[in-house]
């Protein structure tokens, strides 16, 4: 019995010593937290653009119905960055949506996903009856995102990163996109809140699951059925009717749809499973996307699901794009006068023409 603690102690001691390393070592998921960057800055952007017709009568002016509700809240601190008349609402709405596309390029990625983070806290609580769990986890891990480098690859900040160098004084270094914390002090702040954006994504998936297996709709294989009938989710209605009349794939979707979110943590301990689990959440958000109208809110949870692909999968990838997209910008530039992007080349052709 001694000799049987004794060994399971060791092997205790070397597993935490091998998960200490990986915080100190490097840090991870560099290229899964680019998509995951690029991914939910689409979806913020895309709310705000899907909802810039009725955004008055949503969050703005127009939107006095909800007043007792929204005196309630805990975020009564916030609403103040959207107060004012219809003009300013809007400028800070348009403001908000320039703010999207900065994270979603990576322009001063950091400080631009503190405002998004901020500006949607404050711009979504305004009515929490619009709302949906997307709105939860792009919160979540925007706020994450602040202690992670999300804008190491596929990135404007990355370009201009490469013109600084650690020699420089402090000022520049941190104009420059450069490094301003130690490298040591960086690197366990990311892998950090690497650790705590996958916990909550653990969290979610698998509470998520153990709810559902509570109900009876999903114990007997119906629970997708009835979503699917309300005319309100039906973007294409033809495509749902397809789907709820066929009693054996009403089954399994339901049943898939448990099992994907249940087995999801244990599925990522191996590489074999980990792909199909992965491929099982695409096909759930997926699902959920075109089928019950809710884009957005798939779209943020699957950017977050980005760090459990593998960064060799991202790099191969990377390979296969980048050649084409030089190929393509170059061909579209040469179709260009000089004075707009072209080549004096090109443009003296075009004159000789």
């Amino acid at each position: 019995m001694r000799t049987l603690i004794v060994t399971a102690l060791d092997r205790l001691a070397d597993l935490l010593g091998r998960g200490e390393d990986w915080v100190l070592e490097k840090k991870h998921a560099l290229y899964g937290l680019a998509v995951s960057r690029i991914l939910v800055g689409i979806a913020a952007l895309g709310v705000l653009l899907a909802n810039f017709g009725h955004r008055h009568a949503l969050w703005g002016g127009a939107s006095e119905w909800v007043e007792p509700l929204r005196r309630d809240s805990s975020w009564g601190f916030l609403y103040w960055v959207f107060d004012g008349g219809p003009t300013r609402f809007t400028l800070t709405y348009l403001l908000l949506m320039a703010v999207a596309i900065a994270v979603i390029v990576g322009w001063r990625t950091r400080a631009a996903v503190a405002v998004l983070v901020i500006g949607l806290a404050a711009l979504v609580e305004r009515n929490g009856l619009v709302g949906d769990q997307g709105d939860n986890i792009a919160r979540v891990g925007l706020l994450l995102m602040l202690f992670m480098d999300t804008s190491r690859h596929w990135s404007l900040d990355a370009r201009r990163r490469s013109r600084v160098s650690d020699a420089d004084p402090l000022w520049r270094r941190w104009w420059g996109g450069g490094s301003v914390l130690p490298e040591w002090l960086s690197t366990v702040l990311h892998n950090v809140a690497l650790i705590a954006l996958a916990l909550q994504l653990f969290i979610l998936y698998t509470a998520s699951a153990l709810f559902k297996m509570q109900g009876t709709y999903w114990q007997d294989g119906t629970a997708i059925y009835y979503p699917l009938a309300l005319h309100e989710f039906g973007v294409f209605p033809w495509l749902n009717t397809l789907l709820t009349g066929n009693g054996l794939g009403v089954m399994i979707g339901t049943y898939v749809g448990v099992l994907v979110q249940l087995y999801f943590v244990i599925g990522l301990l191996h590489p074999v499973t980990r792909r199909i689990v992965l491929i099982g959440v695409v096909l759930l958000h997926g699902g959920i996307a075109v089928l019950m109208g809710l884009p957005w809110f798939s779209l943020s949870m699957l950017a977050f699901d980005a760090i459990f692909v593998s960064t060799a999968t991202f790099m191969a990838l990377d390979r296969w794009l980048k050649p084409r997209v030089t190929a393509g910008t170059a061909a579209l530039r040469a179709k260009l006068p000089a004075r707009v992007g072209g080549t004096k080349e090109d443009a003296s052709a075009q004159v000789a023409e």
